[in-house]
């Protein structure tokens, strides 16, 4: 992969998320729970997209503002599956996790990978934990008696998001940071692959957005 098409698809992907931002504004008082919270993420992601670019742009480097973000990120994932997985998991478990989570991405950033470096161990466990939130989801979805219309129910968009995402990044975020030095062809091919994986959640999160679930 060319760098050009890689700066084509890296400035797609992090400005993507504008649609369904204009998208909830216009439908904000349609939105039930799950869509607000996913609202909230939005929020998040775009001014972590905005404070990244001018970073790199700057030439500065921007990773320790996803040390931030991780933690950010996990907390308001689990806090969309904590409406949802509410008869399977208690809202104590959620709890857990998210400071477990917490405590870990600290005592990683102070030990093992600091600041300067891509918090690897730490988006890799979150894409383990999403993943298997994604699937208990979908068992939930199974042991339901009542029949329901997946394509207007926004979870079901939302989570399917998540398991392509988390699923297809998780090699991704166990790599290395070898592949953090230098522009190499490997690392463009590598991270514009994430940034097309990423377009598709934006897409699924979109849709999320548009459908009206019934009551």
């Amino acid at each position: 992969m060319g760098k050009q098409l890689f700066d084509n698809l890296s400035l797609i992907s992090s400005f993507i998320v504008v649609i369904p931002l204009i998208l909830s504004v216009v439908k904000i008082k349609l939105l039930n729970k799950v869509q607000l919270r996913l609202l909230y993420l939005l929020i998040i992601i775009f001014i972590v997209e905005i404070i990244s670019n001018i970073l790199w742009y700057k030439k500065m480097n921007n990773l320790p503002l996803y040390h931030f973000y991780a933690v950010i990120e996990f907390v308001l994932i689990i806090n969309i599956y904590r409406i949802v997985l509410s008869k399977i998991f208690s809202k104590q478990v959620f709890i857990i996790l998210g400071v477990a989570f917490t405590i870990f991405a600290i005592m990683n950033t102070l030990f093992f990978q600091n600041l300067n470096t891509f918090n690897s161990n730490v988006t890799t466990l979150m894409g383990l934990l999403v993943i298997f939130l994604a699937l208990s989801y979908f068992y939930a979805l199974l042991k339901e008696v009542k029949y329901s219309a997946l394509e207007t129910n926004p979870m079901f968009w939302i989570n399917a998001g998540f398991l392509i995402y988390f699923s297809s990044n998780l090699i991704l975020f166990f790599i290395n940071n070898n592949m953090f030095k230098g522009s190499t062809e490997a690392s463009y091919l590598v991270w514009g692959l994430h940034a097309i994986v990423n377009i598709v959640l934006t897409i699924f999160y979109t849709i999320a957005l548009w459908v009206h679930p019934g009551k």
